[in-house]
């Protein structure tokens, strides 16, 4: 069966390999002729813009799924006229713009940090995250007002700053027959808006707090009727959770599963598409991923799996992660201490 992933990246490169190994040959559709997934399948590099080659693309695979929410809606569209795409347009609409997720969010009970809109030209608050309603992602359209005061050229929201103990994730996977599996709760670990760490599952966290990122993410799978893996950003606040954004698609705080749980993100959104039963999502044992930012080991350390996106090394960019696997956190927590420093 031939399915196709509009996007290339690292997470369509991933997303092949997963399909491969379920034997589905897939095709990664992406503009970006170096993009480092173009060799985990049959690659088609061409414009968003190129209608003949999106059908011919849509024309060829029977199913078809997206690596990242900011894929223009129009290639979307264009795709599924011919072809099966999954998650919807819904989904697309509602993260594509953080005002509209933010209201989308609190109209299914789930709170948010406060809120408001801003359009260029208005006077700024005194304090806040400015971030850009569209097209922001690895801390990148979004500004702390206590430190700089800029004035961006597109419409913003203001997000109240929060004095937060840590950053979640919640992952869930919803498939074509609405049945619904949720992964561990995970503790991600930010630096300047980019995730270096996540460590799954969450450390020290009642059981009351995983109960209700559960029964959020769920909220949002069925109000969206949502096919696939969705990942929802939270922040713990004294206790409490507030959600931050949601991400309808693998994760970047999922990618221990392909070593730490029984069936990967990667895998159960195949299977979410496919309407086939989803895969246990549980974990082996106690992990913690580290993001390789910059550069890689020449050598993976003893007892930790590596996994490359062969993509060319400059500053900041994701290149890799480590993965480490044990049966305590604290076995964990001394594995990763020997490793930490590749993560630069």
């Amino acid at each position: 069966m031939k399915v196709g992933i509009l996007g290339a990246g690292q997470l369509g490169r991933m997303l092949a390999g997963a399909a491969l190994q379920l034997g589905l040959e897939p095709h990664l559709y992406d503009p970006e002729t170096q993009a480092c997934g173009h060799s985990a399948g049959r690659s088609w590099p061409f414009s968003y813009e190129d209608q003949d080659s999106l059908e011919r693309f849509a024309r060829t695979v029977e199913l078809c799924t997206f690596e990242f929410e900011n894929v223009p809606v129009s290639a979307v569209q264009t795709v599924s006229r011919y072809s099966l795409v999954a998650p919807g347009m819904a989904a697309l609409a509602v993260s594509q713009d953080r005002l509209h997720e933010k209201n989308f969010l609190r109209t299914l009970g789930i709170g948010t940090p406060d809120f408001q809109a801003w359009v260029p030209g208005a006077e700024l608050p005194p304090q806040g995250i400015l971030k850009t309603r569209r097209f922001g992602y690895d801390g990148k359209g979004q500004w702390d007002l206590s430190r700089s005061r800029p004035q961006p050229g597109v419409t913003c929201i203001c997000e109240e700053k929060l004095a937060f103990q840590r950053e979640l994730s919640q992952i869930g996977v919803r498939s074509r027959s609405g049945e619904i599996a949720c992964y561990p709760l995970v503790e991600t670990i930010q630096r300047e808006g980019i995730l270096c760490e996540a460590i799954a599952p969450a450390r020290q966290v009642s059981q009351e707090l995983v109960n209700q990122a559960r029964l959020w993410v769920t909220k949002i799978l069925e109000a969206l009727d949502y096919v696939g893996v969705l990942a929802l950003e939270l922040f713990e606040v004294d206790g409490q959770l507030l959600a931050n954004e949601m991400a309808p698609r693998v994760h970047n705080s999922g990618h221990w599963t392909d070593r730490g749980c029984r069936t990967s993100q990667f895998e159960n959104h195949w299977r979410a598409l496919l309407g086939w039963p989803l895969g246990d999502t549980e974990a082996l044992g106690h992990c913690r991923l580290i993001n390789l930012l910059g550069s890689v080991p020449e050598v993976p350390p003893p007892g930790v799996h590596a996994t490359y996106y062969g993509k060319e090394a400059r500053p900041g960019r994701k290149l890799g992660h480590l993965t480490c696997l044990a049966d305590t956190p604290e076995a964990v927590d001394e594995i990763s201490s020997g490793v930490l420093s590749h993560a630069t």
